[in-house]
């Protein structure tokens, strides 16, 4: 089996200012596959399975230093994705071997090319989807244990907030909080979301942002009663994925010791000039009376710990402990639209693009 002559690409044609534009920003095209041909020695062709959806994926549409380059101009946009190996030209790789393209290197497209040592083979999960390598299993779950269990430093009968509780990482730091034997607040924005977390995934506590009207005083009111829904006087560990507003008036409410767990801003991701749009955590003086500490992660730097990770994950899953929402989307085409889900709210849990079937055949050079 080989790649077809054409095949869907979207690239990053502009950068944003403010919200993605697609069509303008991202745009989908037609163009010339990669062939069984163009491989050389140690390469693979892809069939892209599944495509990530992340919020991350804004800060790389900016030409500004970060912990990854961002995306040139023209370029294939950048994701995570879960593949079928079609050929190959390596050893380490057969084709029908379903594999994680780990290069950073594009991944918005039908077919690709890639080094198969930047591949990693992914085993088969009985009972869940080949997405969920992307999701729970993957860079999203991941963040979520490292974040919470290494940054966090959780201690069971504590009290753990969490912002943009229902999103693909944010519902399962709650439920390892709950796992751990914390009290769990979390925050959402809608009745749907709010429900989901307290019913479904038995969260103590649940906040709709949206009800404040992004009126600070009227979200520390919530803040306050919420806490006190669950006897406590303030927060120990504040797992953040949405920052802003939220950020800055959790900061009043914190416990001695306690940890913010800077994770994502995705209040922030669309501001028009990422330096100065963005609402400034003016309470931050707490954290020298409180002796709190703040902290950023970046969940690469435990690369070596994934596979310990993974097998605890998936044995929470296993036992009933742990369950995940997926959001999937069909069709490479439509990625550039989705995405948008993450930053209106639309979405409840991973977000992923079913962008094609396994061929089941292939050939080994």
């Amino acid at each position: 089996m080989t790649a077809p002559a054409e095949h869907t690409v979207v690239r990053l044609m502009q950068r944003p200012v403010g919200p993605i534009v697609p069509g303008k920003d991202l745009v989908a095209m037609r163009t010339k596959a990669p062939k069984v041909a163009d491989l050389k020695e140690g390469q693979v062709l892809l069939r892209r399975l599944y495509l990530s959806l992340d919020p991350a994926m804004r800060g790389w549409m900016r030409d500004i230093p970060s912990y990854v380059p961002p995306v040139a101009l023209g370029a294939e946009m950048r994701g995570g994705t879960v593949n079928e190996v079609v050929a190959s030209r390596s050893p380490r790789l057969n084709p029908g071997d379903i594999v994680q393209d780990h290069s950073m290197d594009g991944g918005w497209s039908e077919y690709g090319i890639a080094e198969a040592k930047n591949c990693g083979k992914l085993p088969d999960l009985p009972g869940l989807p080949l997405s969920a390598h992307l999701g729970v299993l993957g860079i999203t779950g991941l963040t979520a244990y490292f974040g919470f269990l290494r940054v966090g430093l959780p201690k069971a009968g504590e009290t753990v907030l969490v912002s943009g509780a229902a999103g693909a990482t944010g519902s399962v730091v709650c439920q390892i909080a709950k796992i751990k034997g914390c009290k769990v607040i979390g925050i959402a924005g809608g009745g749907n979301k709010c429900k989901w977390l307290a019913e479904d995934l038995g969260l103590d506590g649940v906040i709709d942002y949206k009800s404040a009207n992004g009126d600070p005083a009227q979200f520390q009111k919530q803040l306050r009663t919420a806490l006190k829904s669950i006897g406590s006087r303030g927060v120990d560990v504040f797992f953040d994925n949405v920052g802003g507003m939220i950020l800055n008036e959790t900061l009043r409410r914190l416990n001695q010791k306690a940890r913010i767990v800077v994770c994502g801003a995705i209040s922030s991701y669309n501001v028009d000039d990422p330096r100065g749009d963005v609402i400034a955590p003016t309470n931050y003086m707490s954290l020298i009376s409180l002796r709190a500490r703040m902290e950023g992660f970046i969940v690469f730097d435990y690369r070596a710990e994934y596979d310990t990770a993974r097998k605890e994950i998936a044995g929470w899953i296993a036992d009933g402990r742990m369950q995940f929402k997926e959001d999937v989307r069909h069709g490479l085409a439509s990625a550039p639209d989705a995405i948008l889900s993450l930053f209106n709210g639309s979405n409840t849990g991973k977000l992923v693009v079913k962008v094609g079937d396994r061929i089941g055949s292939g050939s080994k050079l």
